[in-house]
């Protein structure tokens, strides 16, 4: 049955109370006030994404399923970077038109406006899934990477992952990441070999490895890694969704990894040994939710005691498909698990952030028109 939840709304664009199951909830409008500035850009994805200070925010009108946030303009703000999907999957692939890459601008009262001083309006790849933030280039400026997996229907070709890198003169240029075609779902950015430069996993369903690691060259090309570093257990299985983020707070990042659980890729989280190397590491295995077996983003929240994952997830495994929406919060290191939202029918929602509203903690979309948060 749906859990009824309280819908907190963001301080910065809106308030919104909402509780009965399925319902999405009403959104009042108020006065929009100015975000914080953002913070330094950070080594890695995780912390450039889920540790800038976002909450519930009103997005330009259109695809907002692929979007990243950073001082791309330099003003000082947050902007937005968003690729739109522009083809229908149930038209032969011969039809299929690339995506649209574009930024907007932040102003000073949060409202986003389209910024073609920055990087015309471009062609991406043709199915964008996940667009992370880092420094890939080393120039002190936020890039984006945008995993991409193609052609979303039969026989699933897959494509190359693109990458989005600033330029001297302040603007930016779209190229190919790397020449790896695959299927490519997720992806997550740190420095894993330890040369000091932002390298790239990446999960592909349709490798053997299901996921591996792309080395920065520290200008943002990436080739694949030779020699694997991540776990030997994940073969094989339905893997989709990826994380770095330091899980039991021991200063070094850990691999979180989610997909289709009725495909045997079970939740997992695999604590990192030291030198980044998650070759023989067991997994934590994450519960289950029933018919809720597609796992789409994750999140962490508090310290110590209060130490949480939060596991985004639509359905699967009963016969349905991306026909949910469904908050579980899993305790660490117990792993006691909480369905915080469960709304179905409804839209999937794709990414969770930890924010406040009122002064509240709480998990959220980003998006408020999505109409989604829990409370911590």
């Amino acid at each position: 049955m749906p859990v009824c939840s309280r819908v907190f709304a963001a301080t910065i664009l809106a308030s919104l109370i909402s509780c009965g199951g399925v319902g999405e909830g009403a959104v009042a409008p108020q006065p929009a006030v100015p975000a914080p500035p953002p913070p330094a850009i950070a080594g890695d994805s995780y912390a450039n994404y889920k540790a800038i200070g976002l909450s519930p925010q009103s997005l330009p009108g259109g695809d907002n399923t692929v979007r990243a946030y950073g001082n791309f303009a330099g003003s000082g703000r947050l902007d937005l970077f968003r690729a739109v999907l522009t083809y229908n999957a149930s038209l032969p692939a011969s039809q299929a038109t690339p995506s649209r890459f574009e930024f907007f601008a932040r102003q000073a009262d949060g409202a986003f406006i389209l910024n073609t001083s920055v990087m015309p309006q471009s062609n991406g790849c043709l199915h964008p899934r996940k667009a992370i933030v880092a420094d890939f280039n080393g120039d002190g400026r936020p890039d984006i990477f945008v995993a991409c997996h193609g052609y979303d229907a039969a026989p699933f070709p897959g494509e190359t992952n693109k990458v989005v890198l600033s330029q001297p003169n302040g603007t930016y240029v779209v190229s190919d990441a790397s020449a790896d075609v695959g299927f490519h779902h997720g992806a997550a950015a740190a420095d894993l070999n330890g040369d000091g430069k932002v390298d790239v996993v990446v999960v592909n369903n349709f490798d053997p490895d299901r996921a591996y690691v792309l080395l920065n060259d520290g200008v943002g090309k990436f080739t694949r890694e030779r020699v694997p570093r991540l776990p030997s257990a994940i073969r094989g299985a339905g893997f989709f969704s990826v994380e770095l983020v330091d899980v039991n707070e021991d200063g070094k990042l850990d691999l979180v990894l989610g997909g289709h659980e009725f495909e045997g890729a079970a939740t997992s989280v695999f604590i990192n040994p030291g030198a980044n190397n998650f070759l023989a590491v067991s997994p934590s295995v994450v519960p289950s939710v029933p018919n809720e077996g597609v796992v789409l983003d994750f999140t962490l929240t508090g310290t110590g005691s209060s130490r949480a994952l939060w596991v985004l997830r639509t359905s699967g495994g009963d016969g349905t498909f991306y026909q949910s929406r469904v908050i579980q919060r899993v305790t660490w290191p117990g792993l006691t698990s909480t369905v915080a939202l469960n709304r179905r029918p409804a839209q999937w929602i794709p990414w969770l952030v930890p924010a406040l509203a009122n002064g509240v903690p709480i998990v959220a979309s980003d998006n408020l028109s999505d109409a989604t948060s829990v409370p911590q």
